[in-house]
């Protein structure tokens, strides 16, 4: 499992082969940092081709998913 630290948030994912050319790619979103907003783990996954296509794809989408919950956390806070 890969797991990095993306703006506060704890990035995990698994990629796994799954048949000939197929490639299932999980993976989590965890809020590290305290705060008075309590982010839930949000979890993610994505079928691809090949291995660095489905790696791509999950980070993309996690990364994607915390722009999205910061940006509108701090919208909010105004």
């Amino acid at each position: 499992m890969t797991e990095y630290i993306y703006k506060g948030f704890k990035i995990s994912y698994k990629i796994m082969a799954t048949g000939q050319e197929e490639y299932k790619a999980d993976g989590t979103a965890t809020y590290l940092l305290k705060k008075d907003k309590k982010f839930i783990p949000v979890k993610f996954h994505t079928e691809l081709d090949t291995y660095d296509r489905a790696e791509y794809e999950i980070k993309s989408l996690l990364e994607q998913y915390v722009d999205f919950e910061l940006k509108h956390y701090y919208e909010t806070e105004k």
